[in-house]
């Protein structure tokens, strides 16, 4: 059976198409990705203006024409928090489920992070041993721990590298009020959030999210030269790269260690956050988790359709509750 994940996010679209019946699984066998440009259309208030719906819907259907002969049996079209949060959500996600040809189903932020934790608790693979999960999205910033696939702590704050840079950082670079700003309100909104991680037992700790391994390139660099495999995020070497980022403009990020021009406007706020997480719940040097979201998506899918059937009604009604 061949699963088709198709991922709405700020940046962009990408369709994934995974044979469920490999090894492999949960690697996908063929992907296409076109650019979205929501994050680049998204007003502070939320608001997504015409061209970012227009661009979304185009990046939907360059996918799905390049996946012309490559049809899934199910296709699970999904919106991070770009479409879910944005204040015009509800056209939004109309007009991506008309391009789709099938509903956009989105998550809750808690039921998004608890869903990446369960991959990245399967991809440790350590039954009974406590981890700990930080994932630094485009909307929000969530840290998760737990012992089994099931999380007994899951939070979600509204910091989000896309959403933080939107609200906080209107030039860039930034002036060094907005910078200051930017950093007390993280500081003070991770400081209260992330009390109850500070005390408690963190076990291995993860980072997931593109954003925080293109940090962790940048932070491993040397000069001009990358480390292109890290496999931890160093805390101490992050903080040594806040001021540079502080001063350059999406450019010359785009130029450095690791960083992608897609995510050079708002890697700084991610940064911050970063820094300001892992110095709180007193991870410094977390491990690298290359599982996120997707590989969560794929293993609900293929434990939901257990006992379910494969084929027809009981894929369509498996991939509508997904989302329920």
């Amino acid at each position: 059976m061949k699963l088709g994940l198709l991922d709405i996010g700020s940046t962009a679209a990408r369709l994934e198409l995974v044979d469920l019946d490999r090894d492999t699984l949960p690697r996908a066998s063929w992907s296409s990705k076109a650019r979205t440009r929501l994050a680049e259309h998204t007003l502070p208030d939320g608001f997504v203006l015409p061209d970012g719906v227009d661009g979304a819907v185009r990046a939907v259907h360059k996918c799905l024409r390049a996946a012309r002969g490559r049809e899934p049996d199910a296709l699970v079209p999904y919106g991070t928090s770009a479409v879910r949060d944005a204040a015009n959500s509800d056209e939004l996600r109309e007009r991506l489920s008309a391009a789709a040809g099938q509903r956009i189903g989105v998550l809750s932020p808690e039921a998004e992070a608890a869903l990446t934790y369960r991959a990245a608790h399967r991809w440790h693979g350590r039954p009974g041993q406590p981890i700990t999960t930080v994932d630094v999205g485009g909307g929000t910033t969530d840290v998760v721990r737990g012992t089994a696939e099931e999380p007994d702590r899951v939070v979600s704050l509204p910091l989000g590298a896309a959403r933080l840079t939107r609200q906080h950082l209107a030039d860039d670079p930034p002036s060094p009020q907005q910078a200051e700003q930017l950093t007390a309100e993280v500081r003070a909104q991770v400081r209260t959030a992330l009390r109850p991680f500070a005390d408690g037992e963190l076990g291995q700790v993860f980072t997931l999210s593109k954003l925080l391994r293109q940090l962790a390139v940048l932070a491993g660099s040397t000069g001009d030269r990358a480390a292109r495999h890290p496999e931890r995020l160093v805390r101490t070497d992050l903080a040594r790269w806040l001021p540079r980022l502080r001063e350059l403009d999406p450019d010359q990020r785009a130029a450095l260690p690791g960083i992608s021009r897609s995510r050079s406007r708002r890697v700084l706020a991610g940064a911050v956050v970063a820094d300001a997480v892992l110095g709180e719940i007193g991870a410094e040097a977390p491990e690298i988790c290359p599982w996120g979201l997707r590989e969560g998506l794929v293993f609900r899918f293929v434990e939901a359709c257990e006992g379910a059937g494969s084929r027809g009604a009981a894929v369509r009604k498996t991939v509508a509750e997904m989302f329920a």
